[in-house]
């Protein structure tokens, strides 16, 4: 069956503090050869020993991270909160590095399956597929519709219990680097909350990024930002 797999070790050997190989003023670290350097000023992205640390939005506007023990400010349905994942020891290594067909190889598949869906049927109409559920071959039919310009929301058809209740999916990110947020929450309009992952790449490494929200369409902007941020950050050591 689907199930969103990601799951990060709760204790490990995390990378190096970059030192000095990030510019003056800015904070980085290097994980397994990803070096990000977060420019100073910006305190929203703290890097740890596994990732980035929590951060959260109202609306689609960055706030700063409750402190524990305090209640999100403002209206809890608008608050969206988000975690993210980095180096082998958190995210494992991309197929493309140990040349396996693997968990990427896995994604990429969905993607050409709701891609062919999408493209043999109008663009208003929904559009039932028949996803791999895993490596071995079984499949799981899921019913998508366009909920906004080129972003797709896919529900498990019948009663089966999938272990992802929606998957959101942009078509323009295509097959090699897809953009796929796999969810699972309530479906209740009185408490919509759910929590999504989503597994992406950054200059060939994994990135595991972890969603909380009430909007699903809200989360998926949100990891698409953090992924941008992320690659603004790169810095490329010469060889």
């Amino acid at each position: 069956m689907l199930a969103i797999v990601f799951c990060p070790a709760l204790a490990m050997a995390g990378p190096e503090s970059a030192g000095g190989k990030c510019p003056s003023g800015s904070a980085g670290r290097d994980f397994d050869g990803l070096l990000l350097c977060v420019p100073q000023g910006n305190e929203r992205y703290v890097l740890t020993k596994d990732g980035v640390d929590w951060m959260a939005w109202r609306g689609d506007d960055p706030i700063a991270f409750p402190a524990k023990g305090e209640p999100a400010p403002g209206d809890a349905f608008e608050i969206t909160l988000a975690r993210t994942w980095l180096g082998e020891a958190a995210v494992g290594m991309s197929d493309q590095v140990v040349g396996k067909g693997g968990f990427d190889r896995f994604m990429s598949l969905m993607a050409a399956s709701i891609l062919d869906g999408a493209q043999h049927s109008s663009p208003a109409a929904e559009f039932a597929v028949d996803l791999p559920a895993d490596e071995s071959g079984v499949t799981q039919q899921f019913q998508f519709e366009h909920i906004a310009a080129d972003l797709l929301q896919g529900e498990p058809a019948g009663q089966d219990d999938s272990g992802v209740d929606f998957i959101l999916f942009r078509p323009s990110s295509g097959e090699e680097r897809p953009h796929i947020l796999l969810c699972s929450g309530s479906k209740s309009l009185a408490s919509p909350t759910h929590m999504c992952m989503s597994m992406r790449e950054v200059e060939g490494h994994r990135v595991g990024i972890m969603v909380t929200g009430t909007k699903l369409d809200r989360s998926f902007r949100i990891a698409e930002t953090i992924i941008s941020d992320l690659e603004s950050f790169v810095i490329r050591q010469a060889p």
